[in-house]
C-alpha cells in the first residue's frame, strides 16, 4: 500500500506578536549567485517571522558565488530584526551539501524549529510564516507544495517524474517532494540529518523520505511560487545555452538518480523502526 501525505488547506491560526511563548526559529537558505535579489527576498523573510519569534536567526550559506551576494548582505544585516549569518564556502560544492551545511549550522543555534527555503527568491516570505503557524499548531514536518510554478518546462517535467519516482521506490505519495521550503521540529530535523552525509545531492527529498517511513506527523501545505528574483529567469544553475533542456541539469539528475538507488538499498538499516506500509504515517490535516 502506498502511503499517502495528503494537502493542508489555508491555515487559519494566527500567532499573536505579544504571546509569552513564542518560539526560536532559524532558517536554512543556501544560495549561489543571488545577488541582484537575495537582500529583498531576506528582508522579506525577517519581516514576515521576527513577530512572532522570540529569536530569529538567518543562515544563508553562499556556495562560492562569482557575485556579490556576500557583499549585498553584509550590507542588509544591520537592517534586520533577525540575526543573520552569512557562511562562504571557499569552493563550489553544490546546492545539497550547501542545504546540509545550512541545516547542521540552524540546529547548533538550537532552535525551537528549522524553516528552509532556497536563496533564490521564488517564494513569499508570507509562505514561511504559515509554515511556522502549522508547525507550532500541530505538525512535526511541514512541506511546501508549488502551486502555478513559475519555473521553466524542463524544471515542471522533473518534478512530476521525481513525484513519480517517490512513489514508486519509496512507496510514499508527496505531491511535490522535493520542494525548497519546508520546515521541521529541530529534534526530528536532528534525527534524520544524521541518517544523510554532508555530500548528498538532493537531501530534502530524503528527509522527506525518512520522515513518511518513520511515520511522523507530515502536513504539505499549497504555497504560491513566482518567477525568481534578479535579472535571469533560470539563474547561473542551470543556464540552457544552446540547448533546450541545460546539460549540467541532466548530468546532475543522473547523479542524483544513482545517488537515490543507494539509497533505497541502504534505508532498511537507516530505520531499524521503519512501519510496516499498512500502518502508513500519522498525518495531520488543516482544513
Amino acid at each position: 500500500m502506498a502511503e499517502r501525505i495528503p494537502s493542508a488547506g489555508e491555515a487559519t491560526a494566527a500567532v499573536a506578536p505579544d504571546t509569552p511563548s513564542k518560539p526560536t526559529v532559524a532558517v536554512a537558505i543556501p544560495a549561489f549567485n543571488e545577488g541582484e535579489g537575495i537582500a529583498e527576498f531576506v528582508a522579506e523573510i525577517d519581516q514576515a517571522l521576527a513577530p512572532h519569534a522570540e529569536q530569529l536567526w538567518l543562515i544563508v550559506v553562499d556556495d562560492a558565488s562569482t557575485d556579490d551576494t556576500s557583499a549585498v548582505l553584509s550590507e542588509l544585516a544591520p537592517k534586520l530584526h533577525g540575526s543573520l549569518e552569512v557562511i562562504t564556502s571557499p569552493t563550489n560544492c553544490g546546492h545539497g551539501p550547501s542545504l546540509v551545511q545550512a541545516y547542521r549550522r540552524a540546529l547548533a543555534l538550537d532552535p525551537s524549529f528549522v524553516l528552509q527555503v532556497d536563496g533564490d527568491g521564488q517564494f513569499h516570505g508570507s509562505d514561511l510564516r504559515r509554515v511556522l503557524v502549522l508547525l507550532i499548531d500541530e505538525a512535526h514536518a511541514v512541506s511546501g507544495v508549488r502551486r502555478f510554478r513559475q519555473d521553466p518546462w524542463f524544471r515542471m517535467i522533473m518534478t512530476g517524474l521525481v513525484r513519480r519516482y517517490v512513489a514508486w521506490g519509496f512507496h510514499i505519495h508527496a505531491r511535490d517532494p522535493n520542494c525548497p521550503l519546508r520546515g521541521y521540529k529541530a529534534a526530528l530535523l536532528g534525527d534524520l540529518l544524521e541518517l544523510l552525509p554532508d555530500d548528498c545531492l538532493i537531501p530534502n527529498l530524503y528527509l522527506t523520505i525518512l520522515a513518511a517511513r518513520r511515520g511522523e506527523a507530515l502536513l504539505e501545505v499549497d504555497v504560491s511560487h513566482r518567477v525568481r528574483r534578479g535579472a535571469s529567469a533560470v539563474g547561473t544553475s542551470w543556464s540552457r545555452g544552446i540547448s533546450p533542456v541545460p546539460w549540467r541539469l541532466l548530468k546532475f539528475s543522473a547523479q542524483a538518480l544513482r545517488e537515490s538507488l543507494s539509497f533505497r538499498s541502504r534505508l532498511p538499516g537507516l530505520l531499524d523502526d521503519v512501519r510496516s506500509p499498512g500502518q502508513g504515517p500519522r498525518v495531520a490535516v488543516r482544513r
